[in-house]
């Protein structure tokens, strides 16, 4: 395996853990920083910690989408020439 696909290997991990991370952490940061309105959800200040960690985890997502989108492109292409 090159250095590059290594580290491509690596940061995509990191992205995805992040992400991963995140997402598992809203549910407990809402419920503790934020208000729960019945029928509404929970609400909480912008810029605060649940915030912060919705917007981490769907940059993370995104993320990792086009990473999986973009990377197959090369991938197919140079397996069909091959």
């Amino acid at each position: 395996m090159s250095s590059y696909a290594r580290a491509a290997t690596i940061v995509s991990g990191g992205i995805l853990l992040t992400g991963a991370g995140a997402t598992l952490l809203v549910p407990l940061a809402m419920s503790t920083f934020g208000t729960i309105v019945s029928g509404v959800g929970t609400i909480h200040a912008a810029g605060g910690v649940a915030a912060t960690l919705q917007s981490t985890a769907a940059a993370c997502s995104f993320s990792n989408a086009m990473l999986v989108g973009v990377g197959s492109v090369p991938i197919k292409y140079i397996k069909s020439n091959l």
